[in-house]
């Protein structure tokens, strides 16, 4: 696994092993970069289009993070800061190696090592606010996933933000955001929503 963009372009990173987790390919993670990109654009030429994704100073999370590969590419691209949610003892361990062997300090990342439940539920305790989302859930584990985060996301939304959620194909997504864009790659299904207010 390698970084596709920005600053650390081309650094490999660590996976973990088995098929606990499924890190986002490069392949995924590049299109996904190019459409939040493509997003950030369009808002910065559409004086009327709700928010930005830029990624420049963003506030990053990253749930169901197992090796942080999305975040990592974030904070590769210049968000500002990336929170990553990981509960599965290998995948942190993983996690935190990489965010060593990149020397991303706890000003640039912070790692909550909990279900996403408590952690949406504690960054909306603190105002936490975030600009751009990353979900990738274990594609089987989503459908009953997605309900919790209809009720918490918004809380912890900054106005305009961008919420990218990774699925399985046939797996449509259903959150009280706008959906902005719909790509498919191979077998997997990646939504751009934005927060509306």
């Amino acid at each position: 696994m390698r970084i596709v963009g920005g600053a650390w372009r081309g650094r490999r990173f660590a996976a973990p092993a088995g098929r606990a987790t499924r890190p986002t390919s490069d392949r995924v993670r590049e299109a996904i970069f190019d459409v939040l990109g493509a997003m950030a654009l369009a808002a910065r030429t559409d004086p009327g289009s709700p928010g930005h994704a830029a990624l420049d100073g963003a506030a990053v999370l990253d749930l169901f993070a197992g090796s942080g590969a999305l975040g990592l590419e974030a904070l590769s691209r210049g968000a500002a800061s990336c929170a990553f949610v990981e509960r599965a003892p290998a995948a942190l361990r993983v996690l935190r190696a990489n965010l060593t062997t990149f020397e991303v300090g706890a000003a640039g990342a912070r790692v909550s090592a909990t279900d996403y439940r408590r952690a949406l539920k504690a960054d909306a305790a603190r105002a936490r606010l975030y600009t751009l989302v990353l979900i990738d859930a274990p594609y089987a584990l989503y459908p009953a996933v997605e309900l919790e985060l209809a009720g918490r996301l918004p809380d912890v939304l900054e106005s305009g933000a961008v919420v990218v959620v990774e699925t399985s194909r046939d797996q449509a997504v259903d959150l009280p955001l706008l959906e902005r864009v719909v790509k498919l790659y191979g077998d997997t299904r990646v939504t751009f929503l934005q927060a509306r207010f």
